[in-house]
């Protein structure tokens, strides 16, 4: 069984032999989660990220390749570093400025469309150089030369050296043995040349990534020492596999993208471009039938307004002033007497940050299934892309499957995890026609809404498209389909369902094989783990509760153990909770602050242990706001 591919063993490496793969005697390597690495001369050491742990020697300079926070927390705990610290110059943003950073952070996680990884370091790391590409510098008599490589992540570089006659890249994140990486999301990356912003980048750093595969390719490396787990002993076959994966990977995903029917042949061209070359041969799949909407349904920007025979309204979700004041003027010129309810389909804020004051406005309900309605009326609990902070007073909460009459249509409420985990559908039937189901943005014509990895598109049986596709084969038969930002009906024929189902299955075995976990979910969900509520706000001398939630996305149990690491103690709780194959769990914590406590954020993290070895430092984290 595949299970976390190269996280669990941990050995030290200390042989020598001067071929291609193989260890020179003075380097140090533990394998393992994050890897620890070092290099020997007499009684000196140099560290590449985090050192070798039991290898004595007086540290002398550390090497980061990159500066995620369970870099720097690891190996400058507090900022504070044993020995001078070389970093790549695209890193000095991260080690830098961290205080405002998360200050600013407080405010600018609403509303948030760059979808990057939010594990920036939590104190400021001083750096003696930083390194731009091509650099060089002599420790204890070895050279040492630096590449850029960025991909995995915007600031990566890698270090190369020959050490005992072996050539050795330090390469951090950028690969893993087999041609692997630890996640798909990271990846995530606007691609302005093609003008997609940050939201709609699937992978978008993968052109980026390729060249610094191809670069380092070109150096001939003997041997690649990764950030996590095993050596990489063959590296020309390791390079070239991981590039053929990606771009396998990225292919599927253009195939079958519902931005052909938004942005258009060219700049989807574009996007194949960059990752696939001038002859990619990428097309779309023919757009779906498409026809007007009914007459009953208005569509005003991202909103549905739907109007019975007797003049009374009921909108799918409100996205902004423009919409809410389209509404008063269909209002006052008599097209409609009432709005009766509002449905929110998903939590995106182009469909909710008017829906508070809609309701408030036209005095009336807000419905919404169980993954929508607490983001709803709970923002600054949830982390997730483009909520908006508009709060809803209150949310009518609707179970999966459950109908209600209005008017002469019957509504039916439907939980449709497409194209974000929290989403919902209404499946609309007026008596004499043909039913209409209101996805969202879940599909497009040209095929599905999966472009933001961090949107939670779980690729498994019982969420995330797979579930979608199953709901829509259960309709009534000939059932349309209505995106929020389409004025069109629209469905897929027999041919096109089959096309796209079967190609997603595929890009679910390819990125199975492309990362290093033992179930493709963890590496397309940053939020497995996560801590709610992400803001608190509280006062000195208060008590405020934290859970860290889980989601086990194996098909087996697994143990998790949760090391709180806090801002204001020392001291580090540690709980655990074991949780059966695709089961979801949570372990709470309680924070006293400190009567002395400064105003402002302070951010709480947790490590994520998980059996067999696998330790996660630093990997969520929560924003804790003290006020007077």
């Amino acid at each position: 069984m595949k299970l976390l591919t190269g996280l669990f063993s941990l050995f030290l490496l200390p042989i020598a032999f001067a071929v291609a793969g193989e260890i020179p005697s003075s380097l140090r390597f533990e394998e393992g989660s994050h890897n620890r690495v070092s290099i020997r001369r007499g009684d000196a050491r140099l560290d590449v990220n985090l050192g070798s742990g039991d290898d004595g020697g007086a540290c002398e300079r550390i090497l980061f390749t990159h500066a995620r926070r369970e870099v720097a927390e690891l190996a400058a705990p507090g900022g504070r570093l044993p020995a001078p610290l070389f970093a790549p110059a695209a890193s000095r943003e991260f080690l830098e400025g961290s205080s405002e950073s998360w200050e600013k952070w407080w405010d600018k996680r609403f509303d948030y469309y760059e979808q990057q990884v939010t594990r920036r370091p939590l104190s400021d790391v001083p750096v003696e150089r930083y390194l731009e590409d091509g650099d060089a510098f002599t420790w204890q008599g070895l050279e040492f030369r630096f590449l850029t490589t960025p991909g995995y992540t915007r600031d990566g570089g890698t270090y190369l050296a020959t050490i005992d006659g072996v050539k050795v890249a330090f390469a951090g994140e950028l690969i893993r043995e087999g041609g692997r990486v630890t996640d798909l999301y990271s990846f995530q990356e606007a691609i302005l040349e093609a003008k997609v912003g940050g939201y709609h980048g699937y992978a978008g750093r993968l052109s980026i990534w390729l060249a610094s595969l191809e670069k380092l390719a070109a150096e001939k490396p003997d041997l690649i020492v990764p950030w996590r787990g095993p050596l990489i002993t063959n590296p020309a076959v390791d390079l070239a596999a991981a590039a053929d994966k990606a771009k396998a990977i990225y292919r599927n995903y253009l195939e079958t993208n519902a931005l052909h029917w938004y942005f258009g042949e060219e700049r989807m061209s574009l996007c194949a471009e960059r990752v696939l070359g001038p002859d990619h041969g990428v097309k779309g799949m023919p757009l779906a039938q498409h026809v007007d909407l009914p007459a009953w349904c208005r569509h005003i920007g991202t909103t549905k307004l739907l109007v019975s025979a007797s003049g009374r309204g009921f909108l799918l979700d409100v996205g902004g002033p423009t919409a809410v004041k389209s509404i008063e003027a269909f209002r006052a010129e008599g097209l409609v007497k009432s709005i009766d309810g509002i449905f929110t389909t998903h939590t995106h804020n182009d469909h909710t940050a008017a829906i508070g004051d809609a309701a408030r406005l036209f005095g009336c309900p807000v419905y919404a299934t169980p993954e929508v309605a607490p983001v709803l009326t709970r923002p600054g609990d949830w982390f997730l892309p483009g909520v908006s902070p508009n709060l809803v007073d209150s949310v009518v909460l609707k179970k999966d499957g459950e109908s209600m009459k209005w008017e002469e249509f019957t509504l039916t409420f439907r939980s449709f995890p497409g194209q974000m985990l929290n989403h919902g559908a209404l499946l609309v039937e007026k008596p004499g026609e043909t039913p209409v189901f209101f996805i969202g943005d879940s599909f497009s014509p040209s095929g599905i809404d999966d472009y933001c990895l961090m949107n939670r598109n779980l690729m498994r049986e019982d969420s995330g498209y797979l579930k979608c596709f199953e709901v829509v084969a259960a309709m009534p038969k000939g059932t349309w389909l209505v995106n929020q930002h389409i004025p069109h009906l629209f469905r897929f024929n027999d041919k096109e369902t089959d096309f796209l189902l079967s190609r997603y299955r595929e890009r679910i075995a390819m990125i199975s094989d492309f990362v290093a976990w033992d179930d493709v979910n963890y590496a397309i969900d940053e939020q497995w783990a996560w801590f709610f509520p992400y803001g608190i706000e509280a006062r000195r001398g208060e008590t405020i509760e934290v859970s860290m939630r889980l989601w086990n996305h194996s098909t087996e149990s697994r143990h998790f153990e949760v090391t709180l690491i806090g801002p204001f103690s020392e001291s580090r709780e540690v709980k655990s909770v074991s949780l059966p194959a695709r089961e979801k769990g949570a372990v709470a914590f309680k924070i006293t602050i400190p009567v002395d406590a400064a105003s402002g954020v302070h951010v709480v993290t947790a490590d994520i242990g998980i059996e067999k070895g696998v330790n996660l430092p630093r990997w969520s984290e929560a924003l804790v706001k003290v006020t007077d």
